[in-house]
C-alpha cells in the first residue's frame, strides 16, 4: 500500500501534517508514506523514519506549466492507494486531479469537493487537542481509524542526528555560548510585521531576562531581518548581553541550534512549532488578531506556555473584528506592555530555569 501526503507549506503546517504520516504508520505498518512539500520546508521532514520519500518541489517554478508536467507525471505513476491534500488550493487540486490515487481525501472547501472521494469537514473548536491545527489533522486520521483499534499519538517529532546535534554545539561554543548557563533562544521577530511585538516591549523582556537569570540569549531571525536586529540592540540596555550569531544556514542546522538550547521564548512564528517539535519548553506571545484556539498546539501543560492581549483586555475582543486588529496590529500590541508579558513568564521561568542560579 502506498500513500502521498500533500503539504506544500508553510513550515509550520508541513511539521504539523507529519502527524498523519506517523500516525498512518501505526494504523498500516506496511505502508508506503511519500511527503510532497516546497523544497525549503523539507529539512523538518528529514530524518523522520515513518516517511519513506520527501518529494519537495521548488516554490519558484510551481507554475511552471512544464514543471508542473513533469511532477505530476511522476505522482500518476506511483498510482497511490491513499492520497490525502492537506492543502486544498490550486496546486494541490490540479495535482490530486490528475493522479491516479484510487481514493482521494481533502478538506472541505467549495468548489473543490467533487475532487475527492472522501471530504473532510474541519472543526471550528478543538475537541481532543488546545488547538484546531493540530485537532484538523487528527480529524484526518478518522477516516482511517473506522476499521482499526490504534492509540493515536498526537506529538510531532523532529529527528535530529548526533552528528547534526554536535556540529550545531561546536559552531556555538565557537561563537561564545559556553552551555555553564541556560541557553535561550529568543523569536525577536514574528512570521510577518503582523506577528510581531513592539521592539521597545521586546527590549524590556531582553533586559529582565538578562537582569534576572544571567542567560546566554541568543537571538533567532533572518538574515533579511539584520536592519530590525541592530534597531533592537539600540534599545537594550548596555550591560545586556545577547548574541546575534550563529544563525542557522539551513533549517536542519536551526533545528540543531535550538535543540542544544535550554527552552524557547517569542513571537509567533516557525520556530515555536519547531521548538515544541524537539519537546523544550516554550513561551509564545500571540498577535493581537490570532486566536489560541487556532494555533495554540499542546498548551495543556506547563511545558508550552504563553501569553495574549485577551488575556489581560478580554473586553476589547468584543468590539473588534480579527481582521481589523491585524490591520492595526502594531497599535494593538502597544496595549500588551512588557509589564504584562513578564507578569505571565515568571511562573514559567521559575519553573524551567529553576535548576539555574538566579542573580539577586
Amino acid at each position: 500500500m502506498k500513500a502521498l501526503i500533500i503539504q506544500y507549506s508553510s513550515i509550520g503546517d508541513v511539521l504539523i501534517s507529519t502527524v498523519v504520516a506517523n500516525n498512518l504508520k501505526k494504523i498500516y505498518p506496511d505502508i508506503k508514506i511519500d511527503f510532497l512539500c516546497y523544497r525549503k520546508y523539507k529539512g523538518v521532514l528529514q530524518k523522520n523514519p515513518q516517511i519513506d520519500r520527501i518529494i519537495a518541489v521548488d516554490s519558484n517554478r510551481i507554475y511552471s506549466l512544464l514543471f508542473m508536467y513533469k511532477y505530476i507525471r511522476l505522482v500518476r505513476s506511483e498510482k497511490y492507494d491513499i492520497l490525502i491534500d492537506m492543502s486544498v488550493d490550486f496546486k494541490s487540486v490540479f495535482t490530486t486531479f490528475f493522479s491516479k490515487a484510487k481514493k482521494k481525501y481533502g478538506f472541505h472547501k467549495p468548489p473543490t469537493d467533487i475532487f475527492y472521494h472522501s471530504v473532510i469537514h474541519p472543526v471550528s473548536e478543538p475537541l481532543m487537542q488546545t488547538c484546531n491545527l493540530l485537532e484538523n489533522r487528527l480529524v484526518v486520521l478518522e477516516e482511517f481509524l473506522k476499521d482499526h483499534t490504534v492509540p493515536i499519538d498526537p506529538q510531532v517529532k523532529i529527528y535530529l542526528t548526533d552528528e547534526e546535534r554536535s556540529e550545531a554545539r561546536e559552531i556555538m561554543l565557537n561563537a561564545g555560548i559556553k552551555f555553564t548557563r541556560p541557553v535561550i533562544m529568543l523569536g525577536i521577530f514574528g512570521s510577518n510585521k503582523h506577528n510581531t511585538w513592539t521592539l521597545g516591549s521586546m527590549a524590556k523582556l531582553i533586559d529582565y531576562l538578562w537582569t534576572n537569570y544571567r542567560a546566554d540569549l541568543l537571538f533567532n531571525y533572518l538574515p533579511s531581518q539584520y536592519k530590525q536586529v541592530n534597531e533592537l540592540l539600540s534599545l537594550l540596555n548596555s550591560n545586556t548581553k545577547v548574541f546575534v550569531q550563529p544563525v542557522g544556514k539551513s533549517v536542519r542546522e536551526y533545528l540543531a541550534f535550538m535543540d542544544n538550547c535550554t527552552l524557547f521564548i517569542g513571537n509567533d512564528s516557525r520556530s515555536v512549532i519547531t521548538a515544541k517539535a524537539l519537546q523544550k519548553p516554550t513561551f509564545t506571545i500571540y498577535p493581537p488578531y490570532v486566536y489560541r484556539k487556532d494555533v495554540a498546539c499542546y498548551e495543556n501543560t506547563s511545558l508550552h506556555q504563553s501569553v495574549h492581549l485577551h488575556d489581560f483586555l478580554p473586553g476589547l475582543y468584543e468590539d473588534f473584528y480579527p481582521s481589523e486588529l491585524c490591520k492595526d496590529s502594531s497599535k494593538f500590541y502597544l496595549m500588551l506592555s512588557s509589564e504584562f508579558v513578564i507578569l505571565k513568564i515568571r511562573p514559567f521561568l521559575k519553573e524551567h530555569l529553576s535548576t539555574f542560579n538566579k542573580i539577586k
